[in-house]
């Protein structure tokens, strides 16, 4: 009996480390993704990518795929400069779900607001924000820490 209530205390003490590890992770790609905010505010492309993979694939509101960090991040300086420049964005994260140790899939939302025009073939409430749904796939590197390896951006109809 003894053995069984040590036994069973050890798992207890196991699974709560886990979740708390569990927990860690999921509040470090919270944080990874609320960084999104400040390399916006910044107009900073290479900011923006930075916690892209390398190989990284992002399909954007057009449907384009933009392959490979420095793409994401030239195509967000272009961005920046044109159609949102000046803009602001307020990241919320909804949604983290642990896929294993080293992957996790997240989903945010965003809205890009001071929009002085919104962009021909995107939702116009007329309120000058553009809301978005993104779902990010990330995998979790040794050196790197958590990454994104995947992520899709999708508009959200005002009405």
């Amino acid at each position: 009996m003894t053995r069984k209530i040590v036994f069973l205390t050890g798992m207890v003490g196991l699974m709560a480390f886990s979740g708390s590890v569990v927990a860690g992770d999921e509040a470090a790609i919270e944080q990874l993704l609320k960084a999104k905010e400040s390399a916006w505010s910044a107009a900073d492309g290479a900011g923006w990518a930075r916690d892209y993979q390398e190989d990284s694939v992002v399909v954007n509101l057009a449907g384009s795929r933009l392959e490979g960090r420095d793409e994401n991040a030239q195509r967000h300086d272009s961005v920046f400069a044109g159609p949102f420049a000046g803009t602001e964005l307020d990241l919320s994260v909804e949604h983290i779900e642990m896929l294993g140790d080293d992957r996790a899939l997240a989903v945010a939302k965003l809205a890009v607001s001071n929009i002085e025009s919104m962009p021909e073939g995107l939702p116009d409430g007329g309120d000058g924000i553009l809301h978005t749904r993104m779902s990010f796939l990330l995998e979790q590197d040794a050196d790197a820490g958590w990454q994104i390896r995947f992520a899709q951006n999708t508009a959200v109809s005002p009405y």
